[in-house]
């Protein structure tokens, strides 16, 4: 019972997080386009956070309740994987705030994709289950997956100099990413609540 209770906490402490990184990567397009103080880093640092907890939260969860299958195995990995990944982004939007910014967004993008492919594995893991539900649960992840590996492009752009469309790139996928973990609690609750 308390796996269960771990896993589902670790999902929606996930959810959180996520909501907390997009809003304040929408901060950062206000706060760049009229020369304001870069609060949304600190958001996107608090979101990431929250993130990295939920998804450890998740790895321990998951690692109790697995039946030993390679597809379980796959999930409890890609969530330790996304949960270093967010460790990175944390660092990363530190280093942005204080005014680091090229040396941040380098991190960012590997910190992006670490996730990334973090949420990919536990997708693929999803996949390969046969428990209920998860099929929402690997949709959920895809969509984690993919709104990472959006973030990252746009940070690319950001890099190359092209900071306005980037920054809504980037704010694009935090809010598909906030997408695709809320999906994947909604999964998880379903299957183990």
């Amino acid at each position: 019972m308390i796996d269960r209770l771990i896993l589902i906490t670790g999902a929606w402490t996930q959810v959180i997080g996520t909501v907390i990184a997009a809003i304040g990567e929408t901060m950062v397009i206000q706060e760049e386009r009229y020369s304001q103080e870069p609060l949304g880093f600190r958001l996107v640092s608090i979101g990431n956070g929250f993130e990295a907890a939920g998804n450890a939260l998740q790895g321990v969860g998951a690692e109790k309740l697995s039946d030993g299958s390679f597809g379980e195995t796959l999930r409890v990995i890609g969530d330790w994987i996304q949960a270093s990944g967010n460790v990175t982004n944390v660092a990363a939007a530190e280093l942005q705030f204080a005014g680091r910014e090229e040396e941040g967004l380098n991190l960012d993008i590997f910190g992006d994709t670490v996730q990334s492919l973090g949420a990919g594995l536990e997708a693929y893991g999803a996949t390969l289950g046969t428990r209920e539900f998860s099929d929402l649960l690997a949709a959920g992840n895809s969509l984690q997956s993919l709104g990472a590996a959006i973030e990252a492009i746009g940070e690319v752009y950001i890099l190359k100099g092209m900071e306005e469309i980037g920054l809504q790139v980037t704010a694009f996928g935090s809010y598909a990413q906030a997408a695709g973990a809320m999906i994947a609690a909604i999964a998880l609750t379903k299957q183990y609540g």
